[in-house]
């Protein structure tokens, strides 16, 4: 798994190249004067590492400008749907506002056909169990310890874990 921390913004992406999964998880506290240039790298991040998974944590998004409304409606997303992205997992706001303007944003951009899945969450563990088709932790601490664990031991546990009962 590889980190790479986007320094003018503080976001850290995250990018797993078994399950090509990129990660977006953006630290309370960051500005949205700010997000444009995190989105801007996470494309660039996407097309380097030509994930096919993308998880966007906006759980602590600030709050949008419609200026910003504008520019990812008109901008960005159409970018975010040329590349290899074939499944997009967002966890959404916890502010109402924000949510309603990701929720928004990403509807809008529906009525054209997708070239990737799309799926809301509001927790970590169902989010990761859906990227991952439950094969690796869904804890936040597990995920960080996973690579910890010798692959063989990481086996045994997912083939234990689904035996029936």
């Amino acid at each position: 798994m590889k980190t790479a921390q986007m320094h003018a913004t503080r976001a850290v992406v995250r990018y797993n190249s078994r399950h090509r999964l990129l990660r977006l998880w953006r630290p309370a506290g960051v500005e949205g004067a700010h997000l444009a240039a995190t989105l801007e790298g996470l494309l660039v991040a996407v097309s380097r590492y030509q994930a096919r998974q993308l998880l966007l944590n906006m759980q602590q998004l600030p709050p949008i400008s419609p200026d910003l409304q504008t520019w990812l409606q008109t901008n960005w997303l159409p970018r975010l749907r040329q590349t290899e992205v074939r499944r997009l997992a967002v966890l959404l706001p916890t502010e109402v506002y924000n949510r309603m303007v990701v929720e928004g944003l990403l509807l809008a951009s529906a009525h054209r056909v997708l070239p990737y899945e799309v799926q809301y969450f509001s927790e970590l563990s169902a989010t990761l169990d859906w990227l991952m088709n439950a094969e690796l932790p869904s804890k936040e601490q597990d995920w960080r310890l996973f690579r910890h664990t010798p692959a063989l031991v990481r086996c045994h546990r997912l083939r234990w874990s689904q035996q029936p009962a």
